[in-house]
Parts: C-alpha cells; sequence; structure tokens
C-alpha cells in the first residue's frame, strides 16, 4: 500500500506554502517545488518520512507525527499544495486467457488486471476485492483494497456524491480494521494497529470529519 498523510500522495508534484526546518534540520522555503517521491511513516519512532525530487537533485524530510508545529499529520495542506498526478497510469481490469497447452484439457489460467474503477458501479466492489485477494495472496492485500476505497471516496468528493463519498470513507476504514485483524503475532498486530490508526486518521482529515463517529467498528 502506498502511505497517504493526509491529501499528500506519491507520484504527485508539490509545491511548498510557506518556510519550515524538519526535524533534522533541513529547511524548506515557500515556493520550492519537486515530485514527492516516497512518503513513509516509522512506526516506532512516529516519525513521518518523505523524499522529494527536484531539479537540483532529490531532499528528504523528516516530521514528527505528534509535533505542535510545523508538518505534521492533520496539517500538511498548511505546507504542501498537491499537483497533479506524474505516476504511471493503472491498467484495465481485463480477464485474459493464455493459451492452453496442447493435450491438456485443464482450464485455463486468467491473468487479472485491476483498474482504478473511478465513479462507476455499486457502492462495494466485491468483483476487484475479489480479483485483488487472488492477485496478492498475503495479509497486505487488504490496505491495497483500502487504498482502493479510499480514492474511490477522493473521486465521489470531486463530483459532489457526498452520501457514495461516505460508503468509499466506510469501506476504506472497514479494510484497515480488517488488515490489523489479520496480524498472526502481538507485534505484528501492535504494527498493523498503528499502521490502520494513522491511515483512518488521514482520512479523517482528508475528509474534514469522521462520518462514522459513533458507530462500531466492523
Amino acid at each position: 500500500m502506498s502511505t497517504t498523510i493526509d491529501h499528500l500522495r506519491i507520484d504527485h508534484r508539490v509545491k511548498i506554502l510557506q518556510d519550515f526546518v524538519d526535524m533534522k534540520g533541513t529547511s524548506m522555503q515557500a515556493g520550492d517545488q519537486g515530485i514527492l517521491r516516497n512518503l513513509s511513516f516509522d512506526q516506532i519512532g512516529e516519525i513521518i518520512q518523505m523524499e522529494i525530487e527536484r531539479d537540483q537533485g532529490q531532499i528528504s524530510l523528516a516530521f514528527a507525527l505528534r509535533a505542535l508545529e510545523g508538518p505534521r499529520n492533520g496539517h500538511m495542506r498548511e505546507f504542501f499544495e498537491l499537483g497533479e498526478d506524474v505516476s504511471t497510469p493503472r491498467p484495465t481490469l481485463t480477464p485474459t486467457k493464455r493459451a492452453e497447452p496442447p493435450g491438456k484439457n485443464a482450464p485455463m489460467e486468467k491473468e487479472i488486471i485491476i483498474k482504478d474503477p473511478g465513479v462507476d458501479g455499486p457502492d462495494r466492489l466485491l468483483e476487484i476485492e475479489d480479483a485483488l485477494r487472488r492477485k496478492y495472496d498475503h495479509i497486505g492485500v487488504a490496505t491495497s483494497i483500502a487504498e482502493v476505497y479510499a480514492e474511490r471516496m477522493r473521486a465521489f468528493r470531486r463530483i459532489g456524491e457526498e452520501a457514495r463519498a461516505i460508503a468509499a470513507f466506510k469501506l476504506a476504514k472497514d479494510w484497515m480494521f480488517t488488515y490489523a485483524s489479520w496480524a498472526t503475532s502481538g507485534g505484528e498486530g501492535t504494527a498493523n494497529s498503528r499502521e490502520r490508526d494513522l491511515f483512518c486518521a488521514a482520512l479523517v482529515a482528508e475528509f474534514g470529519y469522521d462520518p462514522t463517529a459513533g458507530e462500531a467498528n466492523s
């Protein structure tokens, strides 16, 4: 899963809106620009890390999650303007059949390619959930599905479909709780729960409020 902090997403252009100095002493000036190439979260140290590719070279930045000023979770919009997506376009979800070997009667294997669903289809994308789970048979698939719904939430908000954006928000949150519940050890459970909580906090900050407040977690 690619990490999201507030509105920030990798492979997007970013512009610095006001001067700041990160926790390592690296300074950025208002007007500086580049492409956000890496965004991650150190769960043990509770540090947000990012790398920005600029014409003069790549720069690494680090911010304490619980800082009281400067760039931090819930306040990234004050310091970073998110620009165009410069990532490679996603391929389409197209089941294709490979050629059956001569003399074999076994079912032909399907190669599943995942497509960004945009705003089409029902609120819950069972076909895409199933395709992802077949394609990636490990615990991290839950975070990938959560990202699909987070992107869908953003798409609905852009066109003013608030009710469907809320539905996508809830599904993204549900899949992150599923991710945490799939942990197979106490240490993994703690780490996954922290990642879940960061993801959900960033989603709430981006949405502007928590539409699931008061509801039991699924």
